[in-house]
């Protein structure tokens, strides 16, 4: 009788079904017969999503063909994989469990990228194990989880800390279980500078646009060193052309701020509300809805282009220009911290690390040597 070995493994991210036989015609056949299998060259098997439909067709054609199947997870059989889970991998008990999450952080009024994250750290650690109910989970299992998932598959340690941060906040204010995360170890943090570009730099790219709009855009986004999430949500009373202030409401933090308006900026809005008339937002995207943040990036990475900027710099990148400039112009740290609505200053004290004024005032000992 033929075998073959199903094995649950992470493969680019993605948890997979790995099928392992000695080389069969019939067994390759119907194994193209399953929806989403690929073959892996690395692995040198098939693989499949690891989904409860797949698993019920793989055992269904092994029982037609009259082949073995192991579960190399779970045994000898497939027996022990839970019926009843819809085609997310989650059981029905942890699918109610993750709701409540998405309703409790709704009703706190969690970011909607919070939301977003959280949910889907929630969903793919639960997707990793699919036969066991919320309380089940023990510290073992997240530590287990982020040995063989986060770090084997080198995601990032911005995604760990997320994940711990979700799991967290969903044990101790929903489900309520004496769980305690906080004696997980957090990796350590990477003291990375951000890339800035230089004031000529920032002229290039704002002038190489021709379109009034995605202009004004991008110096809006420059001139007060804003998010892109806060450019999307400015609304046209946010702009209060007599005080020369601009409004930023509900920003990271659910936090209201204040920032000057640019004379020039006041000049560009005035001859792009003159040609586009937008009636709710600000900057309005197709049918008078909020504009997209892909779009934005996608006039920043376009402008850089033609601009011949070839620095690895994001659309942020202009929010760190702003910040290290305004040092550079010698503004106070403790302004420069209020401006871009900061909670810690040690946050903003990033940019004296990258500032060229706090550079140039060192002098090198070369500079001293009569050579």
């Amino acid at each position: 009788m033929k075998t073959l070995i199903a094995e649950k493994i992470i493969h680019k991210n993605e948890i997979r079904i790995k099928l392992t036989y000695e080389y069969n015609t019939e067994i390759n056949n119907f194994i193209k017969k399953i929806r989403g299998r690929k073959w892996s060259k690395s692995l040198k098997s098939w693989h499949l999503p690891y989904k409860q439909e797949n698993w019920k067709q793989l055992k269904t054609l092994c029982e037609k063909h009259n082949v073995k199947l192991l579960n190399k997870n779970y045994g000898k059989s497939t027996s022990n994989i839970i019926q009843n889970k819809s085609n997310n991998n989650m059981l029905p008990e942890v699918q109610k469990s993750v709701s409540e999450f998405k309703q409790f952080m709704t009703e706190k009024r969690f970011s909607p990228n919070t939301i977003k994250t959280y949910l889907n750290s929630v969903n793919k650690f639960f997707e990793y194990y699919p036969t066991k109910m919320p309380d089940e989970i023990s510290l073992n299992d997240i530590r287990n989880f982020n040995t063989e998932y986060v770090i084997k598959n080198n995601l990032s340690i911005s995604y760990q800390n997320q994940l711990i941060n979700a799991l967290k906040t969903f044990y101790q204010k929903v489900y309520n279980k004496n769980l305690n995360i906080n004696l997980l170890e957090r990796p350590v943090k990477q003291k990375q500078l951000p890339d800035v570009l230089s004031q000529q730099e920032v002229k290039q790219i704002i002038t190489s646009i021709k379109n009034i709009k995605h202009k004004t855009i991008i110096s809006l986004i420059y001139s007060a060193g804003l998010r892109r999430s806060e450019l999307i949500n400015f609304k046209i009373k946010d702009i209060d052309s007599e005080r020369k202030t601009i409004k930023i409401s509900q920003s990271k933090g659910n936090k209201d701020r204040y920032v000057g308006l640019s004379e020039k900026i006041l000049l560009m809005l005035r001859q792009y509300y003159k040609e586009y008339r937008p009636e709710k937002w600000l900057f309005e995207g197709a049918g008078g809805k909020q504009y997209s943040p892909s779009s934005i990036r996608s006039i920043f990475e376009r402008a850089k282009k033609d601009a011949g900027i070839s620095k690895k710099i994001t659309l942020h990148g202009l929010r760190h220009s702003y910040a290290t400039h305004l040092h550079e112009k010698g503004i106070d740290i403790r302004v420069i911290q209020e401006l871009l609505g900061h909670n810690s200053i040690k946050t903003t004290e990033i940019y004296t690390h990258i500032s060229k004024k706090r550079i140039n005032d060192i002098r090198s000992p070369l500079d001293d040597l009569d050579i």
